[in-house]
């Protein structure tokens, strides 16, 4: 009976090994403990890719801001990198760039795995079955690492020179004090100057990376201008002696020509002061030889009324002819021998008419010669001589009127006040005039 029993005992301990061992067992985290976060009703699952996942085991809690709102149903191995399935309670919200880290709850707790807010702005919402990738994955460093970098400053990290270092610094700071800090204050303007023209030096760049830009397009040219430069050297290098001698000849003609205008310096000055009357000449002129070249192509016609002359088929103008002597011989015989001779002439014409004449010779009628009036004395010639049997006109027996202008028209009148105004000048401005 005895032996009965234990060997039923043994059998059911036998079952319960296979059944565990098929079932691949691996202790109690196997088991999702109660009331725990992430298991309730609308749970999801997400899982996360991970290099280094320390010792996470299944039911270490998730975390998002110290606050449990999870915990780990699973960690599998996925080629060279840990899967780490969580769930999560339904009523948390993440977006879909969450990022996740393997943190310690204190130097000898737990682990856990926080999630954390993206870095960039947040996309999208973290749903069932997402995956969270290796980039949006990491670890906080362990009690381990934290204690071994610790060690390593303390002993092999050269913390018996700090005392040298500062006594050096503190060397070569003594006594210079306003002058480091004159250099701080200097170097915060420069960077200051350097952050306001930040654009402009962004804008150089892109300038240089435009510029850099053309000169890969066009490459081959460059390329070109390059290769056939060698060949113009050479044949420059040929042609030295002959540009030498260019040069020597040019300097021996600067020479030659320096003591040309040395030697005719005289004469040149001489034939320029010559020239100071004809070009004051030309300068007095001012605008009358310009105004006359208006009448070199169409004489009596100006260029410039054209349009007013010639209406159609017919032409409007008028004319004024200045024949007097003096006109003549300011026109035509000025800078001349014979300049003046025509206005002395005149100043003669003047004074015999005046002496002789009551009235206009050229308007007023012919009367015959007074009865009685002496025949044969000499008369006054207009040159200031005498004609002989020329008998001196009588004074007249009464005061002979100008004879009164014939009355004009009113149409007369209209064309009189429509008339231009008498030219300024120009060659020909005292013999003609008008349009």
């Amino acid at each position: 009976m005895r032996r009965t029993r234990r060997a039923g005992a043994i059998a059911a301990l036998l079952c319960c090994t296979l059944s565990l061992t098929a079932c691949d067992y691996r202790g109690l985290n196997d088991f999702t403990l109660p009331g725990v976060p992430g298991v309730g009703d609308g749970a999801y699952t997400v899982e996360i890719e991970m290099r280094n996942v320390a010792d996470l085991v299944p039911n270490n809690p998730v975390r998002v801001g110290d606050q449990p709102v999870g915990n780990i149903s699973d960690v599998r191995l996925d080629g060279w990198n840990a899967v780490v399935t969580v769930t999560l309670d339904g009523d948390v919200q993440l977006p879909a760039n969450v990022t996740a880290k393997v943190g310690q709850t204190s130097l000898l707790g737990a682990k856990y795995v926080e999630l954390d807010e993206p870095t960039d702005a947040p996309v999208g919402r973290l749903t069932d079955g997402a995956r969270i990738g290796l980039e949006r994955a990491g670890k906080y460093p362990e009690t381990e690492e934290v204690l071994a970098s610790v060690a390593t400053l303390l002993n092999g990290g050269n913390l018996q020179n700090i005392k040298t270092i500062t006594r050096e610094l503190n060397k070569a700071l003594g006594g210079r004090t306003d002058d480091f800090r004159s250099l701080l204050t200097e170097l915060e303007t420069f960077s200051r100057g350097l952050d306001d023209q930040k654009q402009d030096i962004t804008r150089a760049i892109d300038g240089l990376d435009r510029l850099a830009a053309r000169f890969a397009e066009g490459d081959q040219k460059i390329d070109g201008a390059l290769q056939s430069i060698p060949p113009a050297l050479a044949v420059l290098n040929r042609e030295r002696a002959h540009l030498t001698d260019s040069l020597v000849a040019l300097g021996e003609f600067g020479k030659a020509t320096d003591a040309v205008v040395a030697e005719s310096s005289d004469n040149l000055a001489r034939n320029l002061d010559n020239l100071t009357p004809a070009l004051q000449g030309l300068a007095d002129a001012d605008r009358s030889l310009t105004d006359s070249l208006g009448l070199l192509g169409t004489i009596i016609f100006p260029l410039r009324n054209f349009g007013e002359t010639f209406q159609g088929d017919y032409i409007n103008f008028w004319l004024t002819l200045d024949l007097t002597l003096g006109t003549l011989d300011q026109n035509f015989l000025t800078g001349t021998p014979a300049q003046g001779q025509l206005i002395r002439l005149q100043e003669i014409m003047k004074a015999g008419g005046n002496a002789l004449e009551a009235a206009n010779p050229l308007t007023a009628p012919v009367l015959p010669p007074e009865p009685g009036a002496p025949i044969g004395e000499p008369g006054l010639d207009l040159l200031g001589g005498a004609v002989p049997n020329q008998p001196p006109p009588g004074p007249p027996s009464g005061t002979l009127e100008r004879p009164a202008p014939p009355e004009q028209t009113e149409r007369e009148q209209q064309q009189e006040q429509q008339q231009p105004e008498a030219p300024s000048g120009g060659l020909l401005g005292g013999l003609t005039g008008g349009n």
